[in-house]
This record gives C-alpha cells, structure tokens and sequence, in this order.
C-alpha cells in the first residue's frame, strides 16, 4: 500500500476537567502546535488510553478528528488487550477520518510472534487505513524481532510503518531495507532517532515545543546534523532533562496546565499529581527553553533580544 505515515506526530496527553474530556483545552493544544506539526497521535500511552473505558476513547477521538483541519493527519491509538475492542476502535477511527491507527501488542497473556500475528491479522483484515505497529516493550512486556516484522510486513496489507519505542536501533536500518517506515518514540533518546535516520516522530516534546522542534527537523532533513543537535540541546533538551522518565505524562500536563494550554494538570488513576516543586522546575525549564527560540529567531530576522 501506499506510505503516508512519516514527519512531525506527536503523541499528546488527554485533557481532562472534573474528570471529563475537556474539549477547550484539546482545542488550545491544537492552536499551539498545528502550524508547526504534520498532524499528531492520539490516545496512545501519552494520551492515558489504557486508563479510559472503551466508550470514552471513541467520544474522544470523535471530537479531536472533528477539531482537526484537513490535512492534519490523525493517527489514534487502538491498543487494547481485548481484540474485539481493538477492532471496534479501529474501525471508528476510520469511519470518522484518521489516516491511520496506531497497535501495541496486547499486553497481560504472554505474546509469541505466532500469536501476535494472529492479533494483528484481525485488526489488519477490519481496516482499510495504515496500521502503525508500535513496538513498545516497557509497557507490553513483549520483545518484537526485528525479521519478524519484516515477515508480518508481507502478509499484513496495511503494515507499512513501525513505532520504535525500543532503544535498539538497528531494528531501522532492518526495516528500511525491507521497505518499511520507521517513526521514533521515546523522548529521552530522541535525537539518537533521528541521527538514525527515521521517517518521523510520535513523541511528547514536539506537541510541548513546536516550532523549535520543526526547526530541529528540518536541518536533519537537510543533512545539517550539528546545527540540528545545536537547536535541539537549547531549545527541547531543558524540558527532557527534568520532565522525568515514566512521569512524563502527569508532568506534561502539569505544565500545559500551568501555562495556560490546559485548564488542568488532572491524570487518571493510578497516575499520581506532579508537586509544586516539579511545576516551578518544569516551568523554569520551559521559559529557558522558549528563551533560547526567541533569541535564534530575533537573530535570523536582523535583531535582538
């Protein structure tokens, strides 16, 4: 099938308020970022999904693909450990416009490559958008081989890209010579992605820092490695440093909700609130951050700061 999956998609959290989906918020998260992304990824880890019940992540994805414009591309997370309910997502968010859906491995009975295929071929068969396989194993407990991708890339129709959260990346170099699209994932080794050469990103830092972010894309694209990595390390890495490893959701949120993006920090359960403390270190990280942005592009334009 044809490839369209590739470029600027982050992954986004879910706002909520008074436990509810807070459609204002998600509609001040687009105005942030949209002018600088290619489209963004929808209730997958980032987005708390695992925590929603089956009928709010359809409500959900229903409102945000009707918030989006056309073409901004929506990719929706359908991981589930239930193949029924996989399925059933999938197929809405077809129904309802997304460019493609995005599948971890099922992730409580052990997964063998026999039957993860076997998962994959039903979703396969019920779609007629990309599937983006999403190789996640701190979170599925399940190691993907590389060649067995490769294999499942040539009986699954709508397998043409991967979501690499694993931090083995010569999985790229493997895919890519089998012709499949590689999307890197995992924010505290992100620019060792795209030193690798993938064809885009669903990561947090890009829906966080936009248009600093498009900046650091681009002169990869352009083969510019050290002016990439020199925007990168003063304008994203600040909030990577202290966002924290495994608490990156419930501290996103807290620093969209403190400045201004969203009008709260909540989580679902078991998440826990981020501190004070945590907020004043993720704001200082922030503010340094767009600092260093407005400083590159006051000197690109002839002035200063």
């Amino acid at each position: 099938m044809r490839q369209t999956i590739g470029g600027v998609l982050p992954v986004i959290p879910t706002p909520f308020r008074d436990g509810e989906f807070d459609p204002e918020s998600f509609q001040r998260l687009l105005d942030h970022m949209l002018d600088d992304v290619d489209g963004y990824t929808l209730l997958g880890s980032t987005g708390e999904a695992p925590s929603l019940t089956v009928a709010e992540r359809l409500a959900v994805a229903e409102a945000a693909i009707a918030m989006t414009p056309a073409g901004k591309k929506v990719v929706v997370g359908v991981t589930s450990t239930s193949i029924a309910d996989t399925v059933e997502l999938a197929r809405h968010a077809e129904a309802h416009g997304a460019a493609a859906v995005l599948c971890a491995a099922p992730f409580y009975f052990e997964n063998t490559p026999t039957g993860l295929l076997a998962f994959m071929r039903e979703l396969d068969a019920a779609i007629g958008i990309e599937l983006v396989l999403y190789d996640n194993p701190a979170a599925t407990k399940t190691k993907i081989a590389a060649a067995d991708v490769v294999a499942w890339a040539t009986v699954l129709e709508n397998l043409s890209t991967v979501k690499l959260t694993d931090h083995d990346l010569d999985k790229v170099a493997i895919w890519h010579q089998a012709g499949l699209r590689v999307i890197g994932g995992d924010d505290p080794i992100l620019f060792e992605y795209l030193d690798a050469g993938v064809d885009g990103t669903m990561m947090i830092a890009p829906a966080v820092f936009p248009a600093a972010f498009r900046e650091v894309w681009q002169r990869v694209g352009r083969g510019d490695r050290e002016g990439a990595f020199d925007v990168f390390s003063r304008e994203i890495l600040p909030f990577v440093h202290v966002f924290g490893i495994g608490r990156e959701i419930a501290t996103t949120k807290a620093l969209l909700a403190d400045v201004g993006i969203f009008a709260s920090g909540e989580t679902r359960a078991p998440l826990e609130p981020v501190s004070t403390h945590r907020r004043e270190i993720l704001r200082y990280a922030f503010d340094a951050a767009n600092g260093e942005t407005e400083r590159r592009l006051a000197t690109a334009a002839g002035g200063t700061v």
